[in-house]
C-alpha cells in the first residue's frame, strides 16, 4: 500500500495531495496495529489475566506494540502484525471462554473501528458539503479537507484488512488461536500448525505476493482479502448512505 503511494506522488500532477495521502496513511496504520493488541490485552485483563499489564502492554503508546517487520510487511503489502501482547491463559477465570474472548478481541475491535469511521466519514462529508464546494484549489484549507478525508478512509482500509488477515487459521494468528480453542485435544491440524505454522505463513505471504506480481488473479491471498474488505466497505457504506 505505501510503496503504491510513493509510487503515485513520483508521477502525479499534485505530489503534495499524494504525499498527504502518505501521511494520513501512516497514522492510521498505527491506529489499526496498536488498538488490535490493545484489545487483546484488555479482554486478557477482564478475564483475570494482568500479564501485559505487568509488561507494561496495556496502553495505547505506539512504541510498545511496534514490530519493524510486522510494520513493514502491513505498509507495503497490506497485511502484517504488531508486537503480539504477553498472554497467560492459566490465570484467566475461566479458561476457554477467556481463549475465545481474547482470541476474536483483536478483529472485533478492527471492524468496530473501521464501521466507526465509515460514520464518522459520512459526517464529514455531510459538515463539509458547503465548504469544499466554495474552497479554492490548492489552499490550505482544500489539503486539509483532503487529509481528513483520506485517513477516515484509510482506518476504514486498513482496520478491514487487518481483521481479515488475523482471521486466517493459521498459527499464530488470531484465526487459528479460536480454531485450536474450539478443537479436540490432540487435534492435527493444530499439532501441524505449531510445528509448522509460521513457515506455512511465511511461504504464503511470500508467494501471494510475487504471483501478485505476476497477475492479481493468481493471488489466492489478495483475493481473499480483498473480498472481505469489499464486502464489508459495501455494507458500512449502504448503512451509512455513501
Amino acid at each position: 500500500m505505501l510503496i503504491s503511494l510513493i509510487r503515485q506522488l513520483a508521477v502525479a500532477d499534485d505530489k503534495r495531495l499524494v504525499f498527504i495521502s502518505i501521511l494520513a496513511y501512516l497514522p492510521a496504520l498505527l491506529i489499526a496495529i496498536v488498538m488490535h493488541e490493545f484489545a487483546h490485552g484488555i479482554v486478557a485483563y477482564w478475564n483475570g489475566d494482568d500479564t501485559a499489564k505487568l509488561a507494561g502492554r496495556l496502553n495505547v503508546n505506539p512504541v510498545k506494540h511496534f514490530d519493524p517487520i510486522g510494520f513493514l510487511m502491513l505498509a507495503v503489502v497490506g497485511f502484517g502484525w504488531a508486537k503480539p501482547v504477553p498472554i497467560n491463559p492459566t490465570r484467566f477465570r475461566e479458561y476457554k471462554k477467556g481463549m475465545i474472548t481474547v482470541s476474536i478481541a483483536g478483529v472485533i475491535c478492527n471492524f468496530l473501528i473501521a464501521f466507526v469511521a465509515t460514520g464518522l466519514f459520512a459526517l464529514y462529508l455531510f459538515a463539509t458539503k458547503g465548504a469544499i464546494a466554495n474552497m479554492e484549489i490548492y489552499s490550505a484549507g482544500y489539503y486539509a479537507f483532503y487529509y481528513f478525508a483520506y485517513l477516515l478512509q484509510y482506518i476504514v482500509l486498513i482496520n478491514l484488512t487487518l481483521m481479515a488477515f488475523n482471521l486466517i487459521p493459521v498459527y499464530p494468528l488470531d484465526g487459528f488461536r479460536l480454531i485450536e480453542t474450539l478443537a479436540k485435544p490432540d487435534n492435527r491440524y493444530v499439532a501441524f500448525n505449531y510445528r509448522y505454522g509460521s513457515f506455512l505463513l511465511l511461504g504464503l505471504l511470500v508467494l501471494s505476493t510475487v504471483l501478485g506480481y505476476i497477475s492479481p488473479y493468481l493471488d489466492v491471498l489478495g483475493l481473499y482479502m480483498n473480498a472481505i474488505v469489499s464486502m464489508l466497505n459495501s455494507i458500512f457504506n449502504a448503512i451509512f448512505g455513501l
